[in-house]
């Protein structure tokens, strides 16, 4: 779950009413619980009546002992849509109900480390679109352009897997000029800066190229039933960002993402004490030793190392600064290495005067298909245009959100999902600087729970 657009479905039903032998309301909880479902909660009424309320002439009106349960259902409108058949279908007396809801807020309260035994299929994103490999290159481009999501499953008409097309797999086919981010800010600039990426974008929509020629055929999965913990290992050992999901026989059923996993660590009222605490081999010394990772300061596994620019350093030294910087993110500090702001690509782009724009988004292009060397090629080509151009300062974004250096790990995380911020500056009580950490740093330390216990 996440602040945005959902549905609420509501469902009315008796305490004793029954499921294959067990209360109807827990077989509803479970099959929610199994089906990746956000959050349920079934409720019991005090006090109603329905249909088993009945009248006794000697004894007057006389309440049924079959209370009223009520259950609640927040989630995704794909999710609701793909389980409400099944809900009905397993209600044989009652009422459901169904309407919109707008998600503010969620702070989900975090476990200790990866559930050793929660499937993927709890975290993963069903309501996904896909491609056909006979998709045209222009519908492709439209998808990933204007979507939230950044990879497009390709499949076969039986769901089968194909492939799997990223903005990386576009920009390294010649379809895409640069990363998504930067073409959509160019083209809501000015005209000369959106002609610059209109340009290649028509050329490669009116190419006869489709989903299967851009397409990466050799896709790293995980299935279902695979433990989180084994996903969170694969996506940090590969520097993956997102993992088709697929059954035994390679049928498409979800995507997993780092910031699923993220969301994931949230307990469940109705895991088994099994599946909440038992560890993996390895995890009982450190949990009996109170040495659970995300309850450690997020000090101890920050990134030292952080991309910095003073608020009065040139345009050009901002530029060199991304460049280097792993996360695409420069810090913008003072005198004294207090945080004043963070500046990405994104940011620069917007703030330079029109007639830069185009010079920037060009050699960019060239950079991003090795056509350019990444930063004397700046310094030769752009350098002196930018040291006239402005300031860090200048272009920086002030809304910068930190993490104190004191915080837990847990705490961290939180306020990344909080936030939907991908990097977090780690920061003194002072504001002074002291690293940085981002969404593959937090996965890491989330397994080290169980692979740095002795």
């Amino acid at each position: 779950m996440r602040p945005g657009k959902a549905q609420v479905v509501t469902i009315y039903l008796g305490e004793s009413d029954q499921w294959h032998g067990q209360p109807l309301y827990v077989a509803m909880l479970q099959l929610l619980r199994e089906e990746g479902c956000a959050g349920a909660t079934a409720m019991r009424a005090i006090a109603g009546y329905g249909a088993s309320a009945r009248l006794h002439a000697s004894q007057g009106l006389r309440w049924s002992s079959d209370a009223s349960i009520v259950i609640q259902v927040i989630d995704q409108p794909a999710r609701i849509e793909r389980l409400l058949p099944r809900l009905s279908a397993m209600l044989r007396g009652g009422l459901i109900t169904l309407h919109e809801t707008e998600v503010v807020h969620v702070t989900p309260p975090l476990l200790a480390g990866l559930p050793a035994r929660r499937p993927v299929r709890q975290a993963m994103v069903t309501g996904l679109i896909t491609v056909e490999p006979e998709t045209p290159l222009a519908q492709v481009l439209a998808l990933l352009l204007r979507a939230p999501f950044r990879a497009l499953p390709v499949v076969d008409r039986e769901r089968h897997l194909l492939g799997l097309i990223t903005t990386g797999d576009l920009i390294r086919s010649g379809a895409l000029p640069l990363r998504r981010g930067l073409v959509r800010t160019a083209l809501a600039l000015d005209e000369a800066t959106a002609q610059q990426m209109r340009t290649p974008l028509t050329q490669a929509e009116q190419s006869a190229r489709t989903a299967a020629d851009v397409m990466n055929r050799q896709v790293r999965t995980v299935r279902p039933e695979q433990s989180l913990r084994e996903a969170a290992r694969l996506m940090v050992e590969t520097g993956l960002r997102r993992l088709p999901v697929v059954d035994r026989d390679q049928h498409l059923v979800g995507m997993l993402s780092r910031t699923d996993l993220l969301r994931a660590l949230t307990p469940s009222p109705l895991a088994s004490e099994a599946e909440e605490r038992v560890p993996e081999p390895g995890d009982s010394a450190a949990m009996a030793e109170g040495k659970s990772a995300v309850s450690a300061s997020i000090r101890d596994y920050l990134r030292p190392a952080v991309a910095t620019v003073h608020e009065d350093a040139s345009l050009a030294e901002v530029l060199e600064a991304l460049l280097q910087s792993p996360l695409k993110r420069v810090v913008v500090v003072d005198d004294g290495n207090h945080v004043r702001g963070i500046i990405s690509d994104v940011d620069l782009l917007a703030s330079l005067q029109e007639e830069l724009r185009p010079r920037l988004l060009s050699w960019l292009s060239g950079l991003a298909r090795g056509r350019e060397q990444r930063v004397s090629g700046a310094s030769t080509s752009l350098g002196p245009q930018l040291h006239r151009a402005g300031r860090a300062g200048d272009v920086m974004n002030r809304t910068v959100v930190t993490v104190s250096a004191t915080a837990t790990v847990s705490e961290a995380i939180a306020l990344m999902m909080r936030t939907g911020r991908k990097v977090l500056p780690v920061v003194e009580d002072d504001g002074r600087l002291v690293g940085i950490v981002g969404r593959t740093d937090l996965l890491r330390v989330l397994l080290e729970d169980g692979d740095d216990a002795t």
